[in-house]
């Protein structure tokens, strides 16, 4: 039966040095999985990927940190979402580029129940701290049903997380190496070139702000030479008439 965590913030690597719990994010290096091409599959715009959401953020012990920084450790999501997290890429790669599905609103922000693996052949020592640090458990990262979880990072960025350090000597034998490799291998695709020609979404906001702050300068600029403007003060969005 799979141990239920309350959350990834009760574990910590030793029972007398307990860290800080900070927030990090967990998906930090696109060089593996190019993010236009991420973009491309998650039904994003070009541009849009951000890796500083919230959606990619969770909150633990600093030395557990380390662990997912490292890839020691990875969270896999249900085989039910990593099928569906499939099906939307399949369905992207081969759809028009303005008719792909945004995996996050195929997947909309939410809880998501992870299992917590070991992504490398030996596991890493990991206790349950309790309350003030007065009581602890060992947990074991080796049993065949892994430790789980319910957390708001979305299923995207932990896949292509864990993905990273799937190695099949360690998981080939594990029930979600089979979804995880066949996702894996849809992301060894490359964006279409009609979507890698595509602007990027934030030079073309730039573009925009930048031309209206233009306008709005010309329009500043014109108002100096028209000093009837000042008869129609504005104040508080309402026009004030002077008599």
């Amino acid at each position: 039966m799979n141990t239920k965590l309350a959350n990834l913030q009760i574990l910590s690597t030793s029972v007398d040095d307990v860290q800080p719990i900070q927030k990090f994010r967990l998906f930090t290096d696109p060089f593996h999985a190019q993010a236009t091409d991420l973009e491309f599959f998650w039904g994003l715009e070009k541009g849009e990927l951000d890796l500083w959401s919230p959606l990619n953020c969770i909150s633990v012990r600093a030395d557990v940190a380390r662990l997912f920084l490292d890839w020691e450790l990875g969270l896999i999501p249900s085989h039910s979402v990593l099928k569906t997290l499939a099906d939307t890429i399949e369905e992207n790669i081969d759809s028009p580029i303005d008719q792909r599905r945004c995996c996050f609103e195929v997947l909309p922000p939410g809880e998501y129940e992870y299992d917590l693996v070991p992504l490398q052949k030996d596991s890493p020592c990991l206790f349950i701290i309790g309350d003030g640090s007065q009581s602890s458990q060992q947990l074991d990262l080796d049993l065949p049903d892994y430790p789980r979880v319910r957390l708001n990072v979305h299923p995207a960025f932990a896949f292509v997380h864990a993905a990273y350090r799937l190695y099949p000597s360690v998981h080939e034998n594990r029930h979600y190496y089979r979804p995880m490799l066949w996702l894996s291998i849809l992301c060894c695709e490359s964006a279409s070139r009609e979507f890698r020609a595509h602007p990027d979404v934030w030079v073309l906001r730039r573009h925009v702000s930048g031309q209206e702050d233009d306008q709005n300068s010309s329009e500043s600029d014109d108002s100096e030479d028209n000093p009837e403007d000042d008869d129609y003060p504005i104040e508080d969005g309402a026009i004030r008439i002077h008599s």
